[in-house]
């Protein structure tokens, strides 16, 4: 079969399991309707559906300027590419903009991944250009010392303003769905943008500067259901101005990087003339070490000579907990003694597979869930654990495969680009949304029969991922340029 058909095959192997995912949780909520329905807790209910309406009809109202904004942007192979207004200067400092983070820190891995970099570049190392975070209010730019002094910098006081200076590179690490948002709106009467994000912009492109967005991945422009329904026209909608106002962007895989590159090509966006795309890599070691006294639950559930497995990430379709799940059973009915932690947050569409972890037989017995892990308890478990699992369909890089290989723990994961491109020769890789051939992989590695050194995965450090962003553009080593 050729490469072409392989890709093909995996595709519709991938929309199979996405249909199945779908139809799990279809089954789930209509018998809680029914349960609902015929109990007590039913007729409550019905005295909470106008409400219910109520709350739908405003979540629509306000998912619909986005729906209409992602709808206007429909990419069109007469579309006009913007022309370039300013002459760049070569980057002479970088600002990154922790401006979302500051604001609403949900924990997730951008947020981990803004403030280690942050953390980095805050640390007293030096690199190719100064390197400073910043916050944005009202059209100007702040320093950001409460906040990076949480991570350690050395930062004290009140923020004080930062002039934007010729050949500064402006980061967009954090949230930029607002910003990008920002410059869709007017101001009443006015037909300008308010003073915010395009204030910003022109200043830095006025003195010889460029604009540098972070893209984590593709995920809901190639798989939108595995995404919340407001995930993706908004992300469609962002994607869409971040290419008119970006003059680069990072990604944070090499992966990525190719993947947004051939996607605009194939589907004729416009963009910024001779937009820059690039890219780095996550680190993985952990700001907090290994806790001594976890909680109880937590050393329980590694206790004993049982070898234990973790699978980390929010619970979410693409992360393939059903399947990790499908082959635990699979080897505990073939008498297989060994246990499964799961550690992640719930995340959508994750109603059905969460009923099967938390009434399962095993529960608390051989599979455990825990969805309020700190980084202290989280390395406990990575130096408890005899490997790691992750079986996702879709990732923008695969972090928990670097943390794991970073503490010398072996990796069990899907056979997809980007854990090729990070677990490298260090990782056992099996057929992507397979149970059976995962089972095979964890029963081969717990026989000796398949083996890899962890040490030949990536080993990233925040220290490296920091240097490497500001080294691409200070350098201005990119891997592609967009005409």
């Amino acid at each position: 079969m050729s490469d072409q058909g392989s890709r093909d095959e995996e595709r519709i192997r991938i929309l199979e399991f996405q249909l199945d995912q779908l139809r799990a949780e279809l089954l789930h909520l209509t018998r809680e309707r029914y349960r609902l329905t015929y109990s007590l807790s039913g007729d409550i209910y019905r005295f909470l559906r106008p409400i219910e309406q109520r709350l739908a009809d405003a979540g629509a109202a306000i998912a619909k300027p986005f729906l209409r904004n992602a709808g206007q942007a429909q990419p069109s192979a007469a579309a006009p590419t913007p022309a370039r207004a300013f002459q760049s200067l070569p980057a002479r400092r970088l600002l990154i903009d922790v401006t979302g983070t500051i604001k609403r820190d949900a924990g997730t891995g951008i947020q981990r991944v803004v403030k280690e970099v942050v953390r980095a570049c805050h640390s007293g190392a030096t690199f190719d250009i100064p390197a400073l975070a910043v916050r944005c209010e009202g059209g100007r730019l702040f320093t950001a010392n409460a906040f990076t002094a949480a991570l350690g910098g050395a930062e004290t006081g009140v923020d004080t303003e930062v002039s934007i200076e010729p050949g500064d590179r402006f980061l967009m690490l954090s949230d930029s769905w607002n910003a990008f948002g920002e410059l869709t709106r007017t101001v009443p009467g006015s037909t300008n943008a308010p003073e915010g994000a395009r204030s910003i912009f022109e200043r830095i492109r006025a003195e010889g500067g460029e604009i540098v967005s972070c893209i984590f991945d593709l995920i809901p422009e190639v798989y939108p259901h595995a995404c919340h329904e407001v995930t993706v026209p908004r992300y469609r909608a962002w994607l869409r101005k971040a290419l008119i106002e970006s003059d680069a962007f990072l990604a944070i895989s090499r992966i990525v990087a190719a993947e947004l590159a051939e996607y605009v090509a194939a589907n004729g966006l416009p963009h910024r003339p001779e937009l820059k795309i690039g890219w780095f890599q996550c680190g993985a070691d952990l700001a907090a070490p290994a806790t001594l006294t976890p909680r109880a639950k937590i050393a329980a559930a590694v206790a004993g000579g049982a070898p234990v497995f973790l699978m980390v990430g929010t619970i979410e379709p693409r992360k393939g907990h059903r399947v990790a799940l499908q082959a635990f059973d699979g080897l505990w009915r073939s008498g297989v003694d060994a246990r499964l932690v799961v550690v992640g947050r719930r995340g959508w569409f994750e109603e059905a597979i969460v009923e099967e972890i938390r009434n399962h037989s095993e529960f608390d017995r051989r599979l455990f869930w825990f969805d309020d892990i700190d980084d202290g308890e989280l390395s406990y478990l990575y130096a408890q654990v005899r490997a790691l699992v992750l079986p996702s369909y879709a990732e923008g890089f695969g972090l928990p495969i670097v943390e794991a290989a970073l503490r010398g723990r072996s990796v069990i994961c899907s056979d997809i680009p980007v854990f090729r491109e990070v677990g490298r020769d260090g990782a056992i890789y099996f057929r992507v949304n397979d149970p059976e051939a995962l089972a095979q992989a964890i029963f081969a590695f717990l026989k000796g029969d398949r083996a890899v050194d962890p040490a030949k995965a990536l080993i990233v450090s925040w220290a490296d991922a920091a240097r490497r962003i500001v080294e691409v553009i200070a350098r201005e080593d990119w891997l592609t340029r967009l005409p």
